[in-house]
């Protein structure tokens, strides 16, 4: 990986400097890095030690009071198309639409990156259930766990409904924006949201000859009563997170825009393990062990591969699948038709001049290659699925299976061009029913074999899509960046057991 040179460094501060109004100008002054090209070892950088002092008592403590937000209900109108497997909601936004959800008869979906709505109808007949506005935009996919809903908004707020009414529960608005999707576990709420303890970034350094990450605490990840919306704990991380906090069993793991995989304990917070290496997705847990997929560039060439970490002791014992990603090239992806589509959801968001930099886009940007609210907000990354003692992920224009050790069994091209197009080709694969299902940028839905790969059945919608399909009762629910959600009856209900992103409330990505 090559170093952030000066040149970087001086134009992100004064990008940052265009979002400070006068009389609030930083107060540090970065320092000259040398242009030197190092790579990141295979075991990464252990920094428990550094997020255990920004935590430390004598840093300042995270705010406890947010203000709340607003909920009202409302109405759709000419929203549904019956088609010959399902149906069609077209949402009033045009825009790009998170995963949905699916719970007790309804799918609940956001309205997309430039509404300030959300919609719960009947999962079999497209039926409007209920619909609120809020006064925030951008709501995120949502998780629900005992009958709450909870869905962030990039926009700043965090809310809370009753799934069946969609009456509101309780809000807090953190911060702007809101990046990721929340996640529920044993009666807590897990998020984070931006708010600088101290100036500067986090970079690369060489100390005493040896490579070191230098962290700084630009958000914080927050527990909160799922009931009560009542603060739990709250931690410094240094950055936002990557698609969705992952709970296991009694801990928690994220992994940073900045690519550092953190494990915390869900009841009081405290630290576990941080370590430093180049993640490029949401971790999975099983069994003890860790996998990940992480950026391993050489000679200057953009490059990920996949790997296994003991969770214990966070020691890296396999790294396999590696290969070309241009899909997390900074330079490959400023090019693309997802920059310039991002450019324009964010500008209708009230981001003209690019990501606030509260949002640590542009540290983001030099490990997955996206800087944009709404960019940043859909990645989804190459997150590994696991499914009967293999991992199943996407890589750009590819779908991967391999074996415990790390062997590649098959793999699926994906149709596209990847580079004029930006981002990934297919979704993060699925496991339902002895089936895989990645859900296609051009818009194919297709159902494979997960032994051989083979596709077996193709669903064409037509559209273009970026999330994650969700898989219930034997219907297919994707989202569209047009603004619509696709209902599909496969008429096969063994299709079934995958009603959010990454399968529960926990994001665990993991099938047995």
């Amino acid at each position: 990986m090559k170093k952030i040179p000066f040149a970087v460094i001086f134009s992100i501060v004064l990008g940052l400097a265009a979002f400070i109004p006068a009389g609030n100008k930083p107060i540090f002054t970065p320092v000259p890095v040398p242009d030197t090209t190092l790579t990141t070892t295979d075991q990464g950088i252990d920094v428990l030690k550094q997020v255990k002092a920004m935590n430390a008592d004598k840093m300042p403590t995270p705010p406890t009071h947010f203000n709340a937000g607003h909920v009202s209900f409302t109405d759709i109108n000419d929203y549904l198309k019956k088609t010959k497997d399902g149906f069609v909601i077209k949402l009033p936004s045009n825009t790009n639409v998170p995963t949905p959800s699916v719970h007790d008869g309804k799918v609940y979906v956001s309205g997309g990156f430039g509404s300030k709505q959300y919609f719960a109808f009947n999962s079999k007949t497209g039926e409007k259930e209920w619909a609120v506005n809020i006064d925030d935009d951008g709501p995120s996919s949502g998780v629900i766990e005992n009958d709450v809903l909870v869905y962030n908004t990039e926009s700043c707020t965090i809310f809370a409904t009753d799934a069946k009414t969609g009456k509101y529960l309780w809000s807090h608005f953190l911060g702007d924006p809101l990046m990721s999707m929340p996640a529920v576990a044993n009666g807590k709420v897990f998020t984070a949201y931006p708010c600088y303890a101290n100036s500067g970034f986090n970079e690369e350094v060489k100390e005493n000859g040896k490579l070191a990450y230098n962290m700084k605490s630009s958000h914080v990840l927050i527990a909160m009563d799922l009931k009560t919306g009542n603060i739990v704990w709250q931690k410094w991380i240094d950055g936002d997170v990557m698609s969705a906090p992952v709970a296991d069993g009694e801990n928690l793991y994220i992994t940073s825009f900045p690519g550092t995989v953190y494990k915390f304990n869900q009841k009081d917070g405290e630290i576990l393990s941080a370590k430093y290496m180049r993640a490029t997705s949401a971790p999975i847990i099983k069994d003890g062990e860790m996998t990940v997929s992480r950026r391993s560039d050489r000679d200057g060439n953009a490059m990920e591969s996949i790997a296994q970490v003991n969770e214990e002791n966070m020691t890296v014992t396999k790294q396999f699948a590696k290969k070309e990603a241009q899909y997390l090239s900074k330079n490959v992806q400023a090019k693309s038709q997802l920059k310039t589509t991002s450019m324009s959801y964010d500008a209708g968001n009230g981001f003209a001049g690019g990501a606030p930099s509260s949002s640590g886009a542009y540290i983001a940007e030099e490990n997955i290659g996206q800087s944009n609210v709404s960019s940043l907000q859909s990645f989804q990354g190459s997150r590994i699925l696991s499914y009967k003692g293999k991992n199943y992920n996407t890589m750009g224009d590819e779908i991967v299976c391999t074996d415990k050790e790390g062997k590649t069994t098959w793999s699926s091209k994906l149709s596209g061009d990847m580079h004029s197009v930006g981002g990934f080709l297919g979704t993060p694969p699925l496991a339902v029913g002895g089936k895989i299902i990645v859900a296609t940028y051009n818009g194919d839905i297709q159902i494979m074999d997960a032994e051989s790969g083979k596709v077996e059945t193709t669903y064409t919608t037509g559209e273009n899509i970026r999330y994650q399909p969700v898989v219930e009762e034997g219907w297919i629910y994707v989202t569209t960046t047009s603004g619509k959600l696709i209902a599909i009856n496969t008429e096969k209900p063994e299709l079934t057991g995958w009603p959010m992103w990454g399968g529960n409330a926990q994001h665990t990505n993991i099938v047995q």
